[in-house]
């Protein structure tokens, strides 16, 4: 029997349409366009003949042999071990795609690459994927048992709907006229007006978390969650937030080489007198009612244990954040609060302070990302040529390597001479307030971006001299006009 490793969600096989209820990311609507996730195979005989087995497995060896001995320095590109059992070169003629069993014409056919990438950095190696354009789901950290992804590919569809109503639903069909051929695409949609961020407003799935999220019923799934706040444009901030569970608390079912699971998050984001600002929704693993080809041998890199996303706010304001990490049936909870000052533009101001325990380098993670177009609209966090990753667990050991991030805006950086700024650092116990150390005061210049206003700061932290227990990093920012900024806090534990 041929059997496939790979990462997570991402090779899907459709069952009998009434199971396809609740698979968002495959379905999307861009402007008046519906665009639907199709996968085409040979036949079930001809994958599983023996050469087309004895090349796949070579070919996944080549690609593991590879991605743990190429130097983290340079980008890793996957083979696409999956040619032989994909069917290529179909276009539009080649389809038939049915909206409530009525055909549709087929404006453009696509073949994409899936948003997959086997990551290593400095905690070593896992797996990112991404179905919405500022969402990213991880895996935790694996070990060399672990097969990196292959490069697997999928036909991006695109058709005018006739009558798009706002929340409504309408069933799928994709054929194809190719001979020994199977394809696989999930076969219902549903119109809202945030279709990109918000996939799943509307679908059973979404509002069962939405139920979820204001019950008073107690979150069985332990979920960590952060979220902070950088500024993008007048009165306007970008804000990262970033979730963390454990992939082993999440309902799921493996049998040989199938994946049985639905794992989901919702966010909303609430004014001080109870408006809704802003909400996202993303589906990490596994659609109801389809197959997802697994290893069940390493099951932690079949499943989430991370998520990352951004949205945008405005400034000036006070928030309330509440998520709900699902799967389908336990879920975990976590609210924050969030104080953004107001900006204009013209004065010296900062960010929050992000906590990373994460990083790599900076010009590897955007090809590799770019090669397949993972969460196009996020905004990495990037200093001196790295990428830093914000943690969702604040708590740390001594011989964790934790770096503190911000970011400066000054807009007389954009001067001849451009004047000089300081950054000045303490760690302080959080019982007490006594100062526990006390960086040097350091030339934030070093961190500026070129022809930018923003100086992106980055700093390890001293966690080996200090001892178990609670604390507070304060940030604080001077420029040479003696304008300062307030104080910026990040709370973490020792232990």
């Amino acid at each position: 029997m041929l059997t496939f490793y790979l990462l997570g969600a991402v090779l899907s096989a459709s069952l009998p349409a009434a199971a396809q209820s609740d698979d968002p990311f495959s379905i999307r609507v861009e402007s008046n366009l519906v665009l639907v996730h199709t996968e085409v195979y040979k036949d079930q005989w001809t994958m599983t003949k023996s050469n087309n087995a004895q090349s796949l497995k070579q070919c996944r060896y080549a690609d593991q042999k590879t991605f743990y001995n190429k130097p983290y320095s340079e980008p890793f590109t996957p083979q696409d071990c999956y040619y032989n059992l994909v069917i290529h070169d179909l276009g539009a003629n080649d389809f038939h795609l049915f909206e409530d069993g009525v055909e549709q014409k087929i404006e453009s056919v696509i073949y994409e690459q899936e948003a997959l990438i086997s990551i290593r950095d400095n905690l070593r190696f896992h797996g990112e994927w991404s179905h919405t354009p500022r969402g990213k789901w991880s895996t935790t950290d694996l070990g060399q048992q672990w097969i990196p992804a292959p490069a697997l590919h999928f036909y991006r569809i695109s058709y005018i709907p006739g009558r798009p109503e706002e929340g409504k639903c309408h069933r799928i069909k994709v054929t194809t006229d190719r001979h020994n051929a199977t394809v696989y695409a999930t076969d219902q949609y549903c119109y809202t007006t945030n279709s990109a961020t918000d996939p799943l407003q509307g679908t059973k799935f979404g509002m069962h978390m939405e139920t979820d999220l204001n019950l008073g019923k107690k979150a069985i799934i332990p979920l960590s969650a952060q979220a902070n706040f950088f500024y993008t444009n007048v009165q306007s901030a970008r804000i990262d937030v970033v979730l963390q569970f454990p992939w082993n608390d999440l309902r799921r079912q493996f049998t040989l080489t199938d994946l049985r699971a639905s794992v989901g998050v919702l966010g909303m984001v609430y004014t001080k007198d109870g408006t809704l600002a802003a909400r996202f929704t993303d589906f990490g693993c596994c659609a109801s009612g389809t197959r997802w080809f697994a290893n069940p041998l390493v099951e932690a890199g079949n499943l989430p244990s991370r998520y990352e996303t951004q949205i945008d706010l405005p400034a000036g304001a006070e928030y309330d954040l509440r998520v709900v990490l699902s799967d389908g049936e336990n879920f975990g909870r976590a609210e924050i609060p969030l104080k953004i000052d107001g900006y204009d533009g013209k004065q010296f101001a900062i960010s929050s302070v992000v906590l990373s325990d994460r990083f790599r380098d900076a010009k590897v993670a955007a090809e590799e990302a770019a090669a397949v177009n993972l969460a196009p609209g996020y905004v990495p966090l990037v200093s001196k040529g790295l990428q830093f990753t914000p943690s969702a667990l604040t708590s740390f050991k001594s011989t964790d390597h934790v770096t503190a991030y911000f970011e400066i805006y000054d807009p007389l950086l954009s001067q001849q001479p451009t004047p000089p700024v300081q950054v000045r650092v303490k760690i302080v116990d959080a019982q007490t307030g006594q100062t526990r150390f006390a960086f040097a005061p350091i030339d934030a210049m070093q961190f500026q971006r070129p022809g930018s206003t923003v100086l992106a700061v980055a700093g390890d932290l001293p966690l080996a001299q200090l001892p178990k227990g609670a604390y507070r990093v304060e940030v604080q920012a001077t420029d040479s006009a003696g304008h300062t900024t307030p104080t910026r806090t990040a709370s973490f534990t020792l232990e």
